[in-house]
């Protein structure tokens, strides 16, 4: 800290055996089709404007949305899918202001630059997207884009009274989710295999929302709606709609969500990312034991009937070595969004030690 400001910052390193991997050694703002080995998570300057108020610069991760569950507020921000189970967020260069007065409290977000969602090797195992409706053999060539650089703006209102939160947000600009667009080139075609050429863009789209939440004894409720518009003819427009029931068992907490699109979108859900899986309903548990920690996670595409059970047991050596064993087990419908990544099923042993 210097004086009342706080500078924060980290550094991520890995090294994978993978093709998806960049060949640069380091992306700042995200930008490429791949994971580079070397990146940012944080980089931001906290500077307080007034009592309760606070001025935020820098790379930082937003998010306005239930960990497990699943919001239309933070639905559409950028993802890295390189592990396509993890579901990690992708940080984001912006300015952020927010702060508290009495029982009303406020985030505004400006982001300008674009940070895409990365998606892994398409016709791989892990993004299979496309493979089931193309000849056999099809070569899918990715062309590098470079996405829009101008970002997206949003604003959060929230208010308590009593036992109830209530909340209104408003968003306007490019989407993070891209729309694939796959075409021939005959100039590529000298052989028996298909080349198809995979392209990205991304359109623009403006959302507005309404959240309400509740505590009911041991329980928790939530509700959302949000509706987003965009002259798109791929992506169309939308009318998003989350429940979900949250209840707190000693140490562990099981919530419960149902979400669902009430408009068909123009293409197959799948290529739209945020949206692909919903109607969706998540259950997830988790919870901390005297011995460790578990986690069970179920994510059930209803449409389709694909979906993911997510599993993980961390049992504590000692107060510094950790043995971790989980597994991803996708099932169901392989045209659908989840059911899809069948072949990519996997058994995860991990020795951890913290300090």
């Amino acid at each position: 800290r210097l004086a009342e400001s706080q500078f924060t910052a980290s550094v991520r390193a890995e090294w994978l055996t993978s093709p998806q991997t960049s060949p640069l050694v380091f992306d700042p703002a995200d930008r490429k089709l791949r994971r580079p080995p070397l990146s940012i998570p944080e980089l931001w300057l906290r500077v307080p404007l007034a009592p309760s108020h606070d001025l935020e610069l820098g790379r930082f991760q937003l998010g306005w949305g239930k960990t497990d569950g699943y919001s239309p507020a933070d639905a559409f921000l950028p993802r890295d899918l390189t592990d396509p189970f993890a579901d990690e967020k992708l940080p984001l260069w912006g300015v952020r202001a927010s702060g508290q007065e009495e029982n009303l409290r406020y985030q505004a977000v400006l982001v300008p630059v674009t940070t895409p969602w990365r998606i892994p090797p398409l016709g791989s195992r892990n993004a299979p997207i496309a493979s089931g409706a193309l000849p056999q053999g099809t070569v899918l060539r990715e062309a590098d884009d470079a996405p829009p650089l101008p970002g997206f703006a949003a604003l959060r209102l929230l208010a308590t009274h009593g036992d109830w939160d209530l909340g209104v947000w408003a968003r306007t600009g490019v989407r993070p989710a891209p729309i694939l667009r796959f075409s021939v080139d005959p100039a590529l075609q000298d052989g028996p295999v298909p080349v198809v050429t995979v392209t990205r863009r991304y359109p623009r789209e403006h959302a507005a929302g309404v959240e309400v939440s509740r505590v009911a004894g041991p329980y928790v409720l939530r509700g959302e709606l949000a509706a987003l518009f965009s002259g798109d003819a791929e992506l169309g427009d939308a009318v998003i709609a989350t429940l979900s029931l949250e209840r707190g068992f000693g140490d562990g907490t099981l919530l419960v969500t149902l979400a669902g699109n009430a408009i068909d979108p123009p293409v197959d859900p799948t290529l739209l990312f945020d949206r692909g899986t919903l109607p969706a309903l998540i259950v997830a548990w988790n919870r901390t034991e005297e011995w460790g920690t578990w986690k069970a996670v179920w994510d059930c595409g209803l449409e389709r009937g694909d979906g993911i059970l997510k599993g993980e047991v961390a049992y504590n050596v000692t107060d510094t070595w950790k043995v971790t064993l989980g597994g991803d087990l996708p099932y169901g419908s392989r045209q659908g969004a989840l059911g899809a990544l069948h072949d990519a099923r996997r058994l995860i042993v991990a020795v951890r030690r913290s300090w």
